[in-house]
């Protein structure tokens, strides 16, 4: 079974920052083992401003998953529009061109898509 997965994040909400790691917390827990899978978080928009160093509460758990394989990626359009300099991001953070793009690049890959 491909079990691939790409969360969205588009809101400067930390708490659904949060809530968007436990639901991968929850889906690591949950792959049967043995199976693989491909981990990503795609934000943009305002929400592009919760991966920064501001954001020391939430960094902690993001770093944690990151360590576990889950990619952050966040929308470089994003990034400019909200004035977003890309050294405040969090060690590890990537960044793509377009996190619209990116959604849609995932799902033509047969990555399941899901908007907390």
């Amino acid at each position: 079974m491909n079990y691939n997965l790409v969360l969205h994040v588009d809101v400067d909400d930390p708490a659904r920052v949060g809530f968007v790691f436990g639901n991968m917390r929850n889906y690591l827990k949950d792959i049967p083992a043995g199976d693989k899978a491909s981990l990503v978080v795609v934000a943009n928009g305002p929400a592009v401003r919760c991966f920064t160093k501001r954001h020391a509460d939430l960094e902690a758990a993001g770093r944690e998953l990151m360590r576990q394989g889950v990619s952050l990626r966040m929308c470089q359009n994003a990034l400019k529009a909200f004035g977003v300099d890309e050294a405040s991001l969090w060690e590890g953070v990537q960044t793509v061109s377009g996190g619209i793009t990116e959604l849609c690049r995932l799902q033509q890959e047969g990555y399941s898509y899901i908007k907390p």
